[in-house]
């Protein structure tokens, strides 16, 4: 079996997974600097929460091999275990092992100690992946393909599609508002957020959003300049004038924030969540056709997870030296934000190279084989 990295790919997917992953890098360490009250890391923060976990959401639609779904449900279900879940548990012990010898941020868990484990644990198997919080979006991942195995059935075109998008949208959004199933200043929490499957049902609508757009083959092609170049422009002073438009309701943060369930306006967080995610895709179009961009793409998920480690360690001790010993200016951030991100890509570039050499089945790549073990499916 060919590796991943030989089979054919869509650059326009790989690139954008990229920006998308760069985003999350930038995102939570910005927060950090957001907590300490700079308000232009509050402005960066709500903008790129606006969008950008959407945005993987409607890749990973974009992506969905629609004839995986007669494989039958056992063997669907295996698919998604080893792809989604498996990573989930194996970055998570990575960064409990982790917790034995460097002191971190693990809201209020007491570590290393038998109770703060045996707590830990209590929630990330029951509402929260308290050892690993990046790794929440692989539980609303797999929640959301199990949706799509039984309802993407229903959808015999493309005006079905969106139509069902539409759908699950104001079903999702009226159940996470009405309910508010997750809310951790309220303590709702373990029990409640179990795979995500409450918030699953209104993200659901950008994975249809994606299977769309790959139907269309948007932006699969070559694609004019005379299209390019306006398409990014409108779609970044759409998201550039609609976020801020977004003033709630919002659970939490007064922001965006997926995980939490907080979306904000019924009208602007759609509009502009779709509209950042194109906004990406227009960007990911544009860009050369450079080999660590596609690679880093390609090993998004790796990042993902790879990504507890700076959001527990690191982020948080670095945010403090920036806000009391930098200029709190616009720019300031930014670059701090930028050299933050690109330093942890390249501290996480041999790691990558580690774990698709020895475990790729634990890291995503269920299907390669490995010298430490054979490929799972």
């Amino acid at each position: 079996m060919k590796p991943e990295t030989e089979k054919k790919r869509i650059w326009v997917i790989d690139a954008a997974r990229f920006y998308g992953i760069a985003l999350v890098y930038y995102g939570h360490f910005i927060e950090r600097i957001m907590y300490l009250k700079n308000p232009a890391a509050t402005a960066h923060y709500k903008f790129i929460y606006s969008f950008h976990m959407l945005l993987f959401f409607v890749l990973a639609g974009y992506i969905a091999k629609e004839s995986a779904l007669l494989l039958g449900f056992a063997k669907y279900l295996k698919q998604r275990l080893a792809s989604r879940l498996i990573p989930y548990v194996f970055f998570t012990g990575l960064i409990m092992v982790l917790t034995l010898f460097i002191a971190g941020d693990f809201f209020n868990l007491k570590l290393p100690s038998l109770n703060g484990y045996l707590q830990g644990l209590k929630f990330t198997v029951f509402g929260l992946p308290m050892f690993n919080i990046p790794t929440w979006f692989l539980l609303c991942l797999f929640s959301v393909e199990l949706v799509h195995f039984f309802a993407f059935r229903l959808f015999k075109s493309d005006t079905m599609i969106l139509l069902g998008a539409a759908v699950f949208y104001i079903v999702g959004y009226a159940i996470n508002w009405q309910f508010e199933i997750f809310n951790p200043m309220q303590g709702k929490v373990v029990g409640r957020n179990f795979l995500y499957i409450h918030e699953a049902v209104a993200v659901y609508s950008f994975y249809l959003i994606g299977i769309y757009l790959k139907r269309r083959r948007f932006l699969m092609d070559k694609v004019s300049l005379k299209f390019l170049i306006p398409g990014l422009i409108v779609t970044f002073l759409v998201i550039l004038f609609t976020y801020r438009l977004n003033r709630g309701p919002f659970i939490f943060f007064n922001s965006v924030v997926i995980m939490l369930s907080s979306h904000g306006n019924f009208f602007f967080f759609p509009l502009t969540a779709v509209v950042g995610s194109l906004f990406i895709f227009f960007l990911a179009r544009a860009t050369p056709k450079w080999k660590v961009i596609g690679w880093l793409g390609q090993n998004a998920l790796i990042l993902f997870c790879l990504n507890g480690i700076f959001y527990h360690f690191i982020n948080g001790r670095t945010a403090l030296w920036v806000v009391y010993n930098l200029p709190s200016s616009a720019w300031v951030i930014t670059c701090v934000g930028t050299v933050m991100t690109l330093a942890s890509f390249a501290f996480c570039i041999p790691l990558i190279y580690l774990f698709n050499k020895t475990v790729p089945q634990l890291v995503g790549k269920p299907k390669m084989s490995g010298p430490l073990l054979k490929n799972l499916i």
